[in-house]
């Protein structure tokens, strides 16, 4: 596969491929994925992508991840990936590389990804190749739905803007007789821990896929900013009137993969509104 020539494999529509080499270093005890390529078609969808890594163990998983860089049908990372792994974890452990575009709105879509055990057997260290990324992959919390919004800061004023644009495939898996009912967005300022305020939106029309368009802003410190977060409650309207929550998510540097990274664009760039999409979780 080292002699495979990628732009003729794209231009036959063949499935994505990503090409690795794995080293080990035992005296730091982490695991080195290196020589990242990807080759993908046309159609794999947004304008970036990035290689996720993450390495399943018997005390839980780590992940790592590259930067960002503008799809093309063969696109080449210069950094590589390093987790962390206990030796004697080697031989049952699982590497998955994932590979994911990324669209003006930071939305996430997954192109597909590759399981490798860690034998040394079926994957030799230390060996460059190419192997084919399995494209039926589907996020882990597909389905739920998910919610476009920006956030931005303007340090002048110590205030926090939370625009709610809009959501789509929102649906809830424990009440279905929430479907075509009214929508709205809980969001709750904290401080770590501490809930410092919440506030909600006015209720949206077709649940399926609501439209808010609403802006909300919270009184907050400059030097509170980094240790705050902000969480987002998408709530349904029962028969009897009663709130059901049918997706979450969390924005901050206490949270991983766009929640994180949203918060972190926002610090970098005050006074400019960042929008990005999200997974909702339940």
């Amino acid at each position: 596969m080292e002699t495979w020539n990628p732009e003729k494999a794209a231009s036959w529509n063949q499935a994505p491929k990503l090409h690795y080499c794995l080293d080990y270093d035992r005296q730091k005890a982490e695991l080195f994925v290196t020589r990242l390529e990807a080759v993908t078609s046309d159609h794999d969808g947004g304008c970036d992508c990035y290689v996720q890594g993450s390495v399943a163990n018997s005390m839980g998983s780590v992940e790592a991840q590259t930067a960002l860089k503008k799809r093309e049908l063969h696109t080449m990372w210069e950094e590589g990936l390093v987790l962390p792994l206990a030796e004697e974890e080697l031989p049952t452990a699982t590497l998955t590389l994932t590979l994911r575009t990324c669209d003006r709105f930071s939305r996430h879509s997954v192109v597909g990804e590759l399981r490798l055990g860690l034998d040394g057997v079926s994957v030799p260290l230390g060996a460059a190749q190419w192997g084919e990324l399995k494209t039926s992959v589907k996020e882990p919390s597909a389905g739920t739905g998910e919610v476009l919004l920006s956030i931005s800061y303007l340090p002048a004023a110590n205030r926090l803007l939370v625009v709610l644009i809009k959501a789509k495939n929102l649906h809830s898996n424990q009440s279905k007789e929430l479907l075509g009912k009214d929508v709205s967005v809980k969001v709750t300022l904290k401080h770590q821990a501490r809930k410092l305020k919440k506030k909600q939106t006015k209720r949206a029309k077709h649940k399926i896929n609501p439209v808010w368009n609403e802006m909300i802003m919270f009184e907050l410190p400059d030097d509170l900013l980094r240790a705050s977060s902000v969480e987002l409650d998408v709530l349904g309207l029962g028969a009897e009137g009663q709130s059901c929550v049918l997706g979450h998510c969390s924005l901050g540097l206490h949270a991983s993969g766009s929640e994180r990274s949203h918060w972190e664009e926002m610090l970098k760039n005050p006074r400019r509104q960042i929008a990005m999409w999200h997974q909702l979780h339940l």
